[in-house]
């Protein structure tokens, strides 16, 4: 990584308390949290209505999701779920 995060990058508000090694640079130069992507599928499973105290797995949330997409359009609310399984 060619421009690493500095302390100096946390002089921000929204990096106030923050500590340094739980953020990491983005391509576009943005400094992100590094559990982001979790935090994101938690949320998601969340909205779901899977629950973190009796476990799930991330195929649970893109089940999940799926299943969503596909009721919603039977009832004409959402497009069709297009199945990207073997898309890379």
């Amino acid at each position: 990584m060619s421009n690493p995060v500095t302390e100096f990058d946390f002089r921000a508000p929204e990096f106030r308390n923050a500590r340094v090694e739980d953020y990491e640079r983005r391509r576009d130069g943005k400094i992100v949290r590094k559990d982001r992507w979790e935090e994101g599928v938690r949320r998601i499973a969340g909205i779901v209505g899977l629950s973190s105290r009796s476990g799930f797995e991330v195929d649970d949330v893109v089940e999940a999701v799926a299943d969503l997409v596909r009721r919603a359009a039977k009832s004409g609310v959402a497009p069709v779920l297009r199945d990207r399984s073997n898309e890379d």
